[in-house]
């Protein structure tokens, strides 16, 4: 098998790839990431955390921060399979 193209095949130009904030996924995270910063920084009070029998309190920025992590692993752990067309 030959693998190189004949010679009055059509150049294609090289694919270029929009920069990345221009996507529409980028955007969308950015403002989700602008609106949870400006959550965590109003959000600076102590709150009580109850538990079964664990009691704790935190400020309730150090929580938002560590269930958007647990949430973030584990939607990155339970990607959705592509599907093919």
């Amino acid at each position: 098998m030959n693998d190189t193209t004949p010679a009055d095949a059509p150049k294609l130009p090289p694919k270029t790839k929009k920069p990345i904030y221009t996507r529409p996924k980028f955007i969308a995270s950015a403002i989700a990431g602008i609106i949870f910063l400006i959550l965590i920084i109003q959000n600076s009070e102590t709150i009580a955390i109850d538990v079964f029998f664990w009691k704790a309190s935190a400020p309730a920025a150090l929580l938002y921060v560590v269930f958007s992590l647990i949430g973030f692993i584990v939607g990155w752990l339970v990607k959705r399979p592509k599907q093919s067309a």
